[in-house]
């Protein structure tokens, strides 16, 4: 069954930009770059085939945008202009493949979420809190240190601008820096950019404010977390207050999605998930309930700019039915595209099983060799392979 009649393959507008569809790639850091962080064939390779699958824009995995700010082996970065031509090479490959295909930078940097290997990176954060799961802890930030972020973020939207990306989407969710200033369990702070949720947001009105005066009306995104899944975090009961707050510092869109490293250390009747890296990439969605895992908190929303939806959506016809809801601009999804990069197409075109081949078992985020779905390439034992990964998932954070 054809379905280009439906509602999630009609077009919609992010601030300047034309999608052609509702469908969104959610960044996922594909552990495929140099080790200083550039270009490499593997990284032109997946992002033409997602320009050819048939999604309507495309968000990279994280760049950074300090070089004492890299958070993990293999992530792209932009923290100076000798990245501007290697990501033209990418940007250039994704608009030569689909020419109405927008892709957009999304820029971030770890903050407190260091794992032990990366020793020349900054750990700092807005208050200097304590964690069930990391092993470092952060550095309280002074207001030197954060004008300094603030400046890097701005430089990083300039160069995307540069490198012919058609947009910038601000890393502010999952628990990285942007983070953990928008929550009040990671932001303890007494000064301007803690306290109330007009403070705690100070540092992304900061960022675009600065950023507008350079790029003028080129599109920033935001992704933020609806929920942190830990007490005293970003909750259902807070979060309204929030977006509506974050929607007034001038951002184009908001993409919603939830949790942070901390929140592993809970139980799984406490989460209402089973706790496994990487944890707003949950596991065991074998049903229509457990999809769009998020979408309960779009609904007393009513923000003036596009709710991108991210989190485990499986089933176009459920995608459909959100979509149609009006809550919900844009659907986002990552682990279906890289088990299927051409998905957007196939289901399009009504091609195979309206749901997705993706067992959302998160291998693909554990076996980082190659930016593929690791169950299949690797002949994997599923009940073998998720009693390992429940078992031993610490084993990252050492």
């Amino acid at each position: 069954m054809n379905r280009e009649k439906y509602s999630i393959y009609s077009k919609g507008k992010i601030g300047s930009l034309v999608l052609k569809n509702r469908l969104v790639r959610s960044a996922t850091c594909d552990y495929q770059a140099t080790e200083d962080g550039r270009i490499t064939p593997q990284i032109l390779e997946l992002y033409k085939n997602l320009s050819a699958g048939g999604v309507g824009m495309i968000i990279t995995g994280l760049l950074g945008v300090s070089s004492k700010g890299i958070g993990t082996k293999g992530q792209l970065c932009l923290y100076n202009d000798t990245y501007i031509e290697e990501l033209t090479k990418l940007t250039k490959i994704v608009h030569e493949t689909n020419h109405d295909t927008p892709i957009i930078a999304q820029l971030c940097h770890p903050g407190r979420q260091i794992t032990q290997e990366h020793n020349s990176a900054d750990c700092i954060a807005p208050s200097a809190v304590d964690s069930p799961i990391l092993i470092k802890k952060a550095k309280e930030m002074s207001t030197l240190d954060i004008h300094s972020v603030i400046s890097d973020f701005v430089n990083a939207i300039v160069r995307a601008k540069d490198a012919n990306f058609d947009g910038v989407e601000l890393h502010a969710a999952h628990g990285y820096l942007l983070s953990s200033f928008l929550s009040p369990y990671t932001n303890k702070r007494k000064d301007e950019y803690g306290g109330n949720v007009i403070r705690r947001t100070k540092i992304i009105r900061e960022i675009i404010n600065q950023a507008r005066e350079k790029v003028g009306k080129f599109p920033i995104l935001i992704k933020m977390n609806c929920d942190d899944h830990v007490p005293g975090g970003i909750s259902k009961d807070n979060f309204k207050e929030l977006a509506t707050e974050i929607t007034s510092t001038g951002v184009d869109a908001i993409e919603l999605s939830g949790a942070m490293w901390d929140s592993l250390a809970f139980t799984e009747d406490f989460l209402g998930f089973l706790p496994v890296p990487i944890p707003e990439s949950r596991t065991h969605i074998d049903s229509v309930e457990k999809q769009s895992y998020y979408y309960n908190y779009t609904k007393d929303l009513n923000l003036s700019i596009p709710i991108i939806l991210v989190g485990g959506h499986r089933d176009i016809e459920h995608m459909e039915v959100i979509v149609k809801s009006g809550q919900v601009d844009f659907l986002s999804l990552s682990r279906p595209l890289i088990c299927e990069p051409e998905l957007p197409n196939r289901w399009l075109q009504g091609i195979g099983s309206k749901k997705s081949g993706c067992l959302s078992c998160n291998a693909c985020m554990l076996f980082k060799d190659s930016f593929s779905c690791a169950f299949r390439r690797l002949h994997l034992n599923r009940r073998e392979f998720e009693t390992n990964l429940e078992q031993g998932w610490r084993a990252v954070f050492k």
